[in-house]
């Protein structure tokens, strides 16, 4: 089962994309054209790099694991929790202050006695 549908010249599509918003620019080289997507710092963006994102941002929704795994087409849940989520882009801080919030508020789910 196909969870999007991904057309067959995504990457053509995305590079022209890239060029037009002015991201990436095109170059002619031995004798066909390059896209060029690494800025000054040489950081890349291309289709990869929006599958990180797509990953830290179900993470950050709170989107569970095992859903997150699947909406990548992953095999693998460390996959997708130790590559595809970024640990700096998640706010951990806010997690940690409502998990204290539930024991120290002490509702009835999962409270300690």
């Amino acid at each position: 089962m196909s969870l999007f549908d991904i057309p067959k010249d995504l990457i053509r599509v995305f590079d022209r994309d890239l060029v037009a918003a002015g991201l990436a620019r095109a170059e002619w080289r031995d004798g066909k054209w390059k896209i060029h997507k690494a800025d000054e710092d040489e950081r890349t963006l291309d289709i990869h790099c929006l599958r990180h994102t797509f990953g830290t941002y179900l993470s950050r929704a709170g989107v569970s694991p095992r859903t997150a795994q699947a909406a990548m087409r992953h095999s693998k849940l460390d996959l997708t929790m130790s590559i595809y989520t970024d640990p700096e882009l998640l706010n951990v801080t806010e997690a940690v202050k409502a998990a204290g919030a539930e024991i120290v508020g002490g509702s009835s789910r999962g409270s300690i006695q």
